[in-house]
């Protein structure tokens, strides 16, 4: 028989993160550490993985759960963030993580070289809910291919380098949506998500015709249109009325100070913030 102390690192998965410290070791020169205490050194303590920094796991089961691995890849540059260079993950080492629910590679300069290291066989890991890509340097070509990790239910790709329009996407649970600081237009396809309560599209160049797009999310509860120079003359403000459940409204720093439709947002019955100015 072969007995295993509850809560403890499951061998496969401390591997896997060395795997990826090692990456990270090989790609840059770092005078300290960035992941001191993931070293398995053969004792209780050092072999533990479940109890290294930026890891949490499944205290019964053992399984690694959470991983925050946020500004690995960055240098801090006069108060601002800096590439060293971009970090040549290979994400297919995520597979050894069955049980994985969250998963940060924020601020990492990432770039769409992950795309061809298995992103999208990350679709196996059926109880990743979260994923935060922002402040990366991917593409359209990188947010396509998400489109295969149905179970998520979060996804922020706030600051990265999308374009043009919002591709259809079967990501059918999705919840929360964070692309904020992009330079998309098009927005017609957000309306397969039919699960979104939140979407944050401020400073792109969400455009008013896809607007319309909006009224056919009856979930959605916060909208960001902040910062896309939407025209006040042409504004269908009568297409948010039909988001019977919205709640928080933002469309401040845009040119709606002449939209005759504006009040048309006040019918929401549920709503508690509109922010139209500073």
């Amino acid at each position: 028989m072969v007995f295993r102390i509850q809560g403890s690192c499951i061998e496969e998965e401390k591997k896997a993160l060395l795997e990826i410290k090692t990456s990270l070791i090989h790609s840059y020169d770092f005078s300290v550490d960035p992941l001191a205490s993931w070293v398995d050194d053969g004792s209780n303590i050092g072999g533990e993985c479940c109890d290294w920094e930026r890891v949490n796991c499944n205290t019964a089961t053992g399984h690694v759960t959470n991983l925050s691995l946020s500004e690995m890849a960055w240098i801090r540059k006069m108060g601002s963030y800096d590439c060293k260079r971009n970090w040549p993950l290979n994400v297919s080492v995520f597979l050894h993580f069955k049980e994985l629910t969250s998963l940060d590679l924020s601020n990492n300069c990432v770039d769409d070289g992950i795309v061809k290291t298995g992103l999208g066989r990350l679709s196996s890991l059926k109880k990743l809910e979260t994923l935060n890509l922002s402040r990366n340097l991917i593409t359209n070509v990188t947010f396509r291919s998400l489109g295969a990790l149905t179970s998520l239910r979060v996804l922020n790709l706030g600051v990265n380098k999308l374009d043009g329009y919002f591709p259809a996407l079967a990501l059918e649970n999705l919840e929360i949506l964070d692309l904020n600081f992009n330079k998309m237009q098009g927005f017609e396809q957000v309306s397969l998500l039919k699960k979104l309560k939140v979407l944050n599209v401020g400073l792109n160049r969400f455009n008013e015709s896809s607007i319309t797009s909006l009224s056919a999310l009856p979930m959605l509860k916060s909208l960001d249109l902040s910062n896309n120079w939407l025209s006040g003359r042409s504004f269908p403000a009568e297409e948010l009325a039909h988001l019977t459940n919205m709640e928080e409204v933002d469309l401040r720093w845009n040119r709606l100070n002449d939209a005759p439709s504006i009040q048309e947002c006040t019918r929401l019955s549920r709503l508690k913030k509109l922010k139209t100015s500073e």
